[in-house]
């Protein structure tokens, strides 16, 4: 069983760093969270995430444009005459669709794009929409997946400023006493986004809602799999030797202890990255001009 991630102070990484890591693991860009939105209004407010049933497009302008800038700047660390892309994605839309943006730019650049066998899986679904939005040349993956059981429990992390309309008429009034006995936590010490709503909570509101992943639970199940996800793609692609990046695109949700904790940086912004290159056990993280050195513990019991 794997008992967690010894922290290494992070040291400064080289400058050259986008172009040395095997994988990047990139935060969407900017969304107007709709599908979210629609379920929370709908008859069902606290309905799980349906990958199949997404609203599409949920970037917005401006997100459409940051994630061409940042993946211009990105690709700008790499070389399409040497450097091979495989592209995976989690399966909510606002991820594919900044996967999609990057893949437009690598593709215009000239780097070769490794199509995946297949664009979902029976754990993601989202194959459809994958083949719609990225042409089939972005694998959705469970890894990078949140697929939220309860929309209502999941999204009570927001900041009261981008709060929406919930229809409570068709929720049952037991549940909604203690929504809101966690929304007063929140409202006491509202950190403005939901990122740092969840990292500062999550804790605290496990307590009312036992369902709720804390942070540091996401971290140690979430960076692990990450880490897999590395051992499969060195596996089957061979990354050093064939010059294959793997960029994932996701959410801050699973990587906000990791970035707390081994960068004392407390978030991630739109479209910005963290790198990862996995070795004999080992992965070596790097974010804002910083590194750290992890290692896992693989022991079984």
């Amino acid at each position: 069983m794997n008992e967690g991630f010894p922290k290494n102070s992070p040291e400064e990484a080289p400058q050259e760093g986008t172009s040395q890591e095997d994988a990047f693991l990139i935060r969407h860009s900017k969304s107007v969270y709709e599908t979210y939105a629609e379920t929370e209004k709908s008859e069902n407010p606290r309905a799980a995430f349906d990958p199949d049933s997404q609203v599409v497009p949920d970037l917005t302008e401006e997100g459409i444009k940051l994630a061409r800038e940042k993946a211009e700047e990105f690709f700008d660390g790499l070389d399409p005459a040497k450097d091979k892309i495989f592209f995976v994605s989690s399966n909510e839309v606002r991820a594919l669709q900044t996967a999609n943006i990057y893949r437009e730019v690598a593709e215009v650049r000239g780097f070769q794009i490794i199509k995946p066998e297949k664009s979902g899986s029976a754990w993601t679904g989202a194959g459809e929409l994958s083949e719609q939005i990225g042409g089939g040349k972005i694998r959705t993956i469970e890894n990078l997946s949140l697929n939220p059981k309860d929309t209502l429990v999941f999204n009570i992390f927001l900041p009261e400023k981008l709060l929406r309309p919930i229809n409570w008429d068709n929720v049952d009034p037991e549940f909604r006493k203690k929504w809101e006995e966690a929304r007063e936590i929140i409202r006491n010490n509202d950190r403005g986004s939901y990122g740092g709503n969840l990292h500062a909570h999550s804790e605290d509101l496990k307590k009312i809602f036992p369902e709720i992943e804390t942070t540091k639970e996401m971290h140690k199940k979430q960076l692990r799999n990450l880490v897999r996800l590395m051992e499969w793609a060195e596996k089957k692609f061979d990354l050093k030797e064939n010059r294959i990046k793997v960029i994932g695109f996701g959410h801050e949700n699973y990587i906000l202890q990791a970035l707390d904790e081994y960068f004392h940086e407390k978030g991630i912004n739109n479209c910005e990255a963290m790198g990862l290159t996995v070795e004999d056990g080992k992965a070596a993280l790097s974010f804002r001009g910083k590194s750290a050195e992890v290692e896992f513990k693989n022991d079984k019991k």
